[in-house]
C-alpha cells in the first residue's frame, strides 16, 4: 500500500481516504515543529521509505484529491517538516490514528498503516 500504487512514494497524500483528515484544536498547538494556531487544519504527507514530510494545511473545504492541491491551497499551508517513519515488523490493515503520551508531558500523534508508524511530536508553545 503505501510504495505501492495507493500511496506512493515521494507524492503528496491526503494522509486517508476521501477528504483530507483534519485536526481541530481549542488553543494554539506546536506539531511536527510548526506553529499551530487554534480551530482546524489539514494533515496531508510526502511518504518515503524512511522519512515522511508533514504537511498542515488552514485549507480544510477542499476535496482531499491530491490533485486538486491547487497553488491556492498550497498558499494556505502552515508548514512543512520532515519526520522519521518506524518500519513495522506485520502489517496495519486499516490507517488508524491515537494519541500516545510521552514521558515530557507531550503527546505524539501516532498514524499507523501498512507497515507504517509515523510519529507526530504534539505540545503546547513553550513546553
Amino acid at each position: 500500500m503505501i510504495g505501492g500504487t495507493p500511496v506512493p512514494y515521494g507524492k503528496l497524500w491526503r494522509t486517508g481516504a476521501n477528504e483530507p483528515t483534519t485536526i481541530r484544536t481549542s488553543g494554539p498547538l506546536v506539531m511536527a515543529g510548526l506553529d499551530v494556531p487554534a480551530g482546524k487544519v489539514a494533515l496531508y504527507t510526502v511518504p518515503g521509505p524512511e522519512t515522511w514530510e508533514v504537511i498542515l494545511n488552514r485549507s480544510t473545504a477542499q476535496w482531499g484529491l491530491e490533485s486538486e492541491y491547487s497553488p491556492e491551497v498550497r498558499s494556505a499551508e502552515i508548514g512543512r517538516t520532515i519526520t522519521t517513519v518506524e518500519r513495522l515488523d506485520g502489517p496495519i490493515e486499516a490507517l488508524r490514528f491515537r494519541a500516545e503520551p510521552d514521558s515530557g508531558g507531550r503527546v505524539d500523534l501516532v498514524l499507523e498503516w501498512d507497515h507504517s508508524r509515523l510519529r507526530i511530536k504534539v505540545q503546547e508553545p513553550g513546553r
